[in-house]
């Protein structure tokens, strides 16, 4: 027995907005309640697994998947434009193996190991004092300058997609960041002000993926053919040889629409 599931880009960036808008109500509620409703039971464990602002809880993990469902999504693309051998065949690889790295630094939080180096060297404080950002600021400039060539090679749909996506991750992770080190620095972060730029934070970075993910099944979907999970369920007198059902045939254009059906 035989089970095709399409990756559609709407059905699919319907499901990730749901889970996204869930995990930053959750986090925000569940965070409130510790400043002004009772204690009641597993009140501290709720909001600590719903807190978007912690580690090794649930918006982590889920921002995890989001981020390796990206690098296979690009992998996908570069295999197809290797054999294709089109020119920006190594951007699509690259682009795979930084959201494999970013999805490995969500799990492990490395980027934090650039803070306390950093702030020694800067001596900084105030927006900066989060330090992590200035190297990887200076790393995202340099990679806007090596990409502009392929990102506007790109069709415009794609292009606007990405761009929005990329602006609303960095608007997070680095823009929200630096007022969220403010606040740090000022108030503490037990208060409701850090509590709403800490959310708003991580919401930005989530909404980023899901609108980057979009434009990646959207590229697949015209300009690839198409991409689906096929399932096998093998049955007593069934003998199942064939595990992937991926074919990635040399690409001339739009007009293939053969791949990855």
């Amino acid at each position: 027995m035989k089970f095709q599931i399409p990756l559609a880009p709407g059905a699919v960036t319907q499901f990730l907005l749901r889970v996204v808008t869930c995990l930053a109500v959750l986090s925000f509620l569940s965070q409130m309640s510790l400043y002004y409703l009772p204690e009641y039971p597993l009140r501290e464990y709720i909001a600590r697994i719903f807190n978007v602002d912690a580690e090794r809880n649930l918006p982590t993990f889920y921002s995890f998947l989001a981020l390796v469902f990206s690098s296979l999504l690009l992998g996908v693309i570069a295999h197809a434009k290797n054999l294709d051998s089109d020119r920006y065949k190594n951007h699509w690889k690259i682009l795979s193996f930084i959201f494999l790295y970013l999805s490995l630094d969500e799990a492990g939080q490395l980027h934090e190991k650039f803070i306390n180096p950093t702030r020694s060297l800067l001596n900084a404080s105030g927006f900066l004092y989060f330090t992590w950002i200035v190297p990887f600021g200076f790393f995202v400039a340099i990679f806007v300058l090596s990409y502009s060539k392929f990102l506007f090679h790109l069709p415009v749909a794609t292009r606007k997609l990405f761009v929005a996506g990329g602006a609303l991750y960095v608007g997070g992770a680095i823009g929200m960041e630096m007022i969220g080190a403010h606040l740090f620095t000022t108030t503490g972060m037990q208060n409701v002000s850090y509590l709403i730029v800490a959310t708003l934070e991580e919401s930005l970075e989530m909404l980023g993926i899901v609108v980057f993910i979009h434009g990646l099944i959207s590229y697949i979907k015209t300009y690839l053919g198409g991409v689906s999970w096929n399932i096998y369920i093998p049955g007593k007198n069934t003998q199942v040889t064939d595990h992937q059902n991926i074919g990635l045939p040399a690409l001339s254009g739009p007009a293939n629409t053969n791949l990855l059906k």
